[in-house]
């Protein structure tokens, strides 16, 4: 297998924008953005010097890899696309942390998962190389092509399979995603009585600092829940009766903290 040195990307969301990106300043050669919106496909295409399309049978076979950023139920349907149009000679990966890279075996020849743990948004620039990658590839010799890839952007490489890249995923649901949402009430409780949600910040920070160190999140538990608090448990939940659907998930996760 030939070293890896031009790449297509499919896909133009915050994913596929910031590998992009940060592929192209790493001086590999993007080939073609892909996307069913033209005017997304353009705009990225253009930062990394790439030719932008929305037909996939305007994408020719000369990438060394094909990267694919979408949307984890459209990976299927690219895979069929381009094993239509360019043949199982092609390398092809995904990006997604939950989709077994079986979902090529058929398909393709060379197929794996080029996973990074981290949340991405198009306007905010992260810093790439403490992004942790997680390559999952069906023979050593991709495994080795990927990874070099991979050490071009970030010094944190790991050799997953899909089971162990499921399973952090999931994990990461809770950390991230879930803990997002528990932001996201905290800002609508505060600014429908008209205060800043900036007043959480040292908050936010100091329980995040302590996990960072290394505290276990278990030992570091505070709050009226796991002080059987229950006349402010109570003086929340009148609080929340405004808020039903905010009330319901204060009583159920009261439950979990003080089981």
């Amino acid at each position: 297998m030939q070293k890896i040195k031009n790449i297509t990307i499919i896909g133009s969301g915050n994913v596929a924008t910031h590998l992009g990106k940060y592929l192209y300043n790493a001086k590999y050669k993007i080939d073609y953005i892909y996307s069913r919106n033209i005017k997304n496909a353009k705009t990225l295409a253009k930062s990394v010097n790439a030719d932008p399309v929305d037909d996939i049978a305007e994408v020719h076979a000369k990438s060394d890899l094909f990267l694919i950023a979408v949307s984890d139920n459209a990976i299927e349907i690219i895979a069929k696309q381009l094993n239509k149009y360019l043949g199982r000679k092609i390398n092809v990966v995904h990006t997604s942390g939950m989709v077994s890279s079986e979902i090529f075996r058929g398909y393709f020849y060379n197929y794996g998962v080029f996973y990074p743990l981290q949340t991405f948004t198009k306007e905010r620039e992260i810093d790439i190389k403490e992004v942790p990658f997680f390559i999952t590839a069906g023979n050593d010799d991709f495994v080795k092509k990927l990874s070099k890839v991979a050490k071009k952007l970030s010094s944190n490489i790991n050799i997953i399979s899909d089971k162990e890249r499921k399973v952090l995923h999931v994990a990461a649901v809770f950390a991230n995603n879930f803990t997002n949402y528990m932001y996201s009430i905290s800002k609508d409780i505060l600014e429908s009585e008209k205060m800043e949600f900036d007043l959480l910040y040292p908050l936010i920070k100091e329980t995040t600092d302590k996990v960072l160190s290394g505290y276990n999140p278990k030992k570091i538990q505070t709050g009226p829940a796991v002080r059987k608090d229950y006349n402010t448990i109570k003086q929340h939940l009148k609080y929340l009766k405004k808020y039903p659907e905010y009330k319901e998930i204060y009583k159920f996760l009261t439950e979990k903290v003080t089981d």
